[in-house]
């Protein structure tokens, strides 16, 4: 039973789509758990949204809070993998043989206690490993919530536009309608002052379609710009946190 502990711990810390230990962790309704950007983006891509990644029970979108609990164990698995790494031979300091416990915030290295408390680095503001982990991770975590506003927001931006552009599409084609349906009520020789009216018409209505489709295209790209920011941001999450502060 104790042999089996820690692989069950792991496995309730884990994220059921990236397989790494749960960041910003959010439990939805079925009980599954995920990390917050996870789940976002599962749900982005997903035909059917509001379905649990896991299970594909039905699940709501608004109001998805942390699971204060998760996180707590989820930082606890990190920190337990961080010691194990540190622990190791081949990481012990070169000149002290001493584990190095704390974070150089200045050269961003590694130093065992004696090392930090040098002349070379007496000046420099320290603290311990898995605290600046945890803190460097929250500001990422925090600006990836920035960036996943801005992405949502483009989002509807982008749905609106494209939606005016429907409609505008279908006014031309009810006002031109309009136009022939009222010279057919006048003489014939009428008809060149027809052609005239719907030759301006169809420019006008050219020139406002090339600027709702340059506007929707200057949308699409930054829609793309901003998931590939916060897709980067997410695998930068997700690296060793020995990695993540160097």
């Amino acid at each position: 039973m104790d042999t089996d502990f820690p692989q069950a711990f792991q496995k309730e810390v884990t994220c059921l789509i990236c397989m790494n230990y749960l960041l910003d962790p959010v439990t939805i309704g079925c009980g599954h758990s995920f990390c917050r950007p996870c789940l976002y983006l599962s749900w982005e891509k997903a035909k059917s949204p509001g379905q649990c990644p896991a299970c594909r029970q039905p699940s709501q979108h608004k109001d998805i809070k942390t699971d204060t609990l998760v996180k707590k164990m989820s930082s606890l698995a990190r920190n337990v993998s961080l010691w194990q790494f540190l622990s190791s031979e081949e990481q012990m300091c070169g000149t002290h043989r001493e584990k190095k416990k704390m974070f150089c915030d200045v050269d961003k290295s590694l130093l065992c206690l004696l090392c930090s408390n040098s002349q070379d680095h007496r000046a420099h503001r320290h603290c311990p490993i898995e605290v600046a982990a945890e803190d460097h991770l929250e500001k990422i975590l925090k600006q990836m919530s920035s960036l996943w506003k801005r992405m949502q927001e483009n989002h509807r931006n982008l749905h609106e536009e494209r939606r005016t552009i429907l409609l505008w599409g279908g006014y031309v084609h009810l006002w031109e309608k309009m136009i022939r349906d009222e010279y057919r009520k006048l003489p014939p020789a009428l008809q060149e002052e027809e052609r005239q009216h719907i030759e301006r018409l169809t420019k006008e209505n050219r020139e406002i379609f090339q600027q709702l489709n340059t506007s929707e295209a200057k949308m699409d790209e930054k829609r793309k710009q901003l998931k590939e920011m916060y897709s980067t941001l997410m695998e930068m999450c997700q690296k060793p946190d020995v990695e993540l502060l160097q």
